[in-house]
């Protein structure tokens, strides 16, 4: 105690034990504020160099995250791990999110998943409608109803474009995610059903209905119908699903069981040929680089190798071309004829 009163009482953090997914948080905190902390350097003119130099504003630290050296890393994680322990500590729960499906998919994952969805032009506006999906993999797929215009580029019930389930996870996803119903098995089989009339999506796993953490049986309602709904599925690497759309009525495993007394109808009922499918393709591109871009600036060499930068990404005019050197050509003086002659 201090000659004024006062006391230190830090929190007792000896209890606080980090989950490995916290741990991973901790690494991400760490990287992001690394990053935040070169962009203000690098705005304020600093640039890199081996040894610092405070002077001139150089710094051996303005370097990627995954290129500095291993004393500094852990420096940051380490202030950054107490910051966690201590909201813990405060009764917070920290929950990070999901890596695989954070907000979208990852760059060096999007060409890992492909979206397959009906034909546009088969899109449902009104009535009951059922299909079915096998799970035959362990891995992760997402199946359920989307608008015809779904991305194809984007994560699949990220947006607000997809209602689907991912039994890999036990989650509804639309817009981001909640647990729901429970995972499923190789062997499994979903029921997805639309109710376009009442504005709700339930699923079935082998002919039971799943249920919501609060006990609902609707993973969505009060929906607005719009330009109407097609099925879709998701499937990542290596994994394997079959879409049953019900051309055929007697393949469809569970519908009597749930799905025909209810009133529900298969999707492909009373049609004479499968209904074409689409499915997302990544094909990279050229794009132009447009002259606010964050991270690029484009400068076009001059005739002597000095950079000449132009805005908009605009080559800087070609200087004329030089007129050709006429080359002289030495002529012969014509022959005389020579006099008498032979």
């Amino acid at each position: 105690m201090m000659s004024n009163g006062y006391k230190p009482a830090p929190l007792d953090l000896s209890h606080v034990k980090l989950t490995p997914a916290q741990n991973t948080l901790v690494d991400r905190l760490a990287e992001n504020g690394h990053n935040v902390w070169a962009r203000d350097r690098v705005q304020q003119g600093w640039t890199y160099s081996i040894v610092q130099d405070i002077k001139n504003k150089r710094n051996p630290r303005l370097v990627p995250y995954n290129l500095l050296d291993e004393r500094t890393k852990k420096t940051n994680r380490d202030s950054l791990c107490e910051a966690v322990r201590t909201l813990i500590g405060y009764g917070y729960n920290i929950e990070p999110p999901d890596q695989e499906t954070a907000q979208g998919v990852p760059r060096g994952r999007a060409d890992k998943v492909r979206i397959f969805r009906a034909e546009r032009s088969y899109a449902v506006r009104s009535g009951k409608w059922y299909f079915e999906f096998e799970v035959a993999t362990r891995g992760e797929m997402r199946v359920g109803w989307a608008r015809p215009h779904v991305r194809p580029d984007a994560e699949l019930g990220a947006d607000d474009l997809a209602y689907v389930f991912n039994g890999h996870r036990a989650q509804r996803w639309h817009v981001g995610s909640e647990p729901f119903g429970r995972t499923w098995q190789p062997g499994d089989v979903v029921g997805c059903m639309i109710d376009l009339g009442e504005s709700h999506i339930t699923f079935t796993l082998n002919g039971e209905m799943l249920i919501s953490d609060a006990g609902s049986e609707l993973a969505f309602k009060d929906f607005d119908v719009g330009e109407g709904f097609v099925p879709v599925c998701s499937l990542g690497l290596d994994q394997v699903g079959r879409l049953n759309l019900g051309q055929d009525v007697s393949s469809l495993r569970f519908f009597t069981i749930c799905g025909l007394q209810e009133g529900f109808e298969p999707f492909a009922i009373n049609m004479k040929r499968p209904i074409t499918l689409w499915f997302s393709k990544s094909l990279p591109q050229f794009a132009p680089v447009p002259p606010d871009h964050p991270q690029l600036e484009v400068s076009w060499m001059g005739p002597w190798g000095a950079p000449q930068g132009r805005p908009g990404g605009v080559p800087p005019p070609r200087p004329p071309a030089t007129s050709p050197v006429p080359r002289t050509r030495r002529t012969q003086p014509p022959r005389r004829a020579r006099p008498g002659g032979g």
